[in-house]
């Protein structure tokens, strides 16, 4: 069987909890540039076809 590498367990544990929130935190704030940048982009657009 093969052993179980506890520093790595350790490592984990310390660092999963920083690194979570920030991935999470910077994808939100990726989509709410996303969103308002299309919004920019829909309103200036002057009633012409929006393009994806």
């Amino acid at each position: 069987m093969k052993k179980v590498n506890v520093f790595m367990i350790v490592q984990w544990l310390i660092f999963m909890p920083l690194i979570l929130p920030l991935g999470i935190i910077t994808g939100a704030f990726e989509g709410i540039k996303k969103t308002f940048d299309q919004a920019v982009a829909d309103v200036l657009n002057n009633g012409e076809e929006a393009t994806v």
